[in-house]
């Protein structure tokens, strides 16, 4: 793919965000392509991508997902991104109590054939889970 297609791809793919469209999100993805993540692990083909994404949807009814300019490299790039969104749907077992969470991640897309064929996402996952309340951590004593 060329630099233009992968940023129309990207900022397609952006937009889909914007929207909450999971069906959007995963047609962007090959139909055996992957979706990697701390909270997932690895996922592979659209109709388990499209369910990922639903998934977080659903437990934050309001997320934002702010990224920074790509930095793309022949058929990659990396994307800075900023999460925001308050827990309310179920979210690892507990159905969210309203905490609002904000964190910093990155994903690494892998693009051939007019879509995304891997794409890992890199963010501190035990943090989230400790906001929403999934986990409950003890001072240190």
């Amino acid at each position: 793919m060329t630099r233009n297609e992968i940023v129309a791809l990207l900022e397609r793919h952006r937009a889909a965000f914007k929207r909450q469209d999971a069906e959007a999100l995963a047609a962007d993805h090959a139909a055996e392509g992957t979706f990697e993540s701390p909270a997932h692990g690895l996922v592979t083909g659209r109709a388990a991508i499209t369910e990922v994404y639903r998934y977080w949807f659903t437990a934050f009814p309001d997320l934002q997902i702010t990224w920074d300019e790509a930095l793309i490299d022949g058929d990659r790039a990396a994307v800075f991104w900023t999460f925001d969104g308050t827990s309310r749907g179920p979210f690892f077992g507990v159905v969210g109590a309203g905490s609002r969470v904000e964190l910093r991640g990155a994903a690494d897309y892998r693009f051939a054939d007019g879509a995304i064929q891997n794409v890992r996402h890199i963010y501190d996952f035990s943090s989230m889970l400790v906001k929403t309340g999934v986990l409950k951590v003890k001072p240190a004593t």
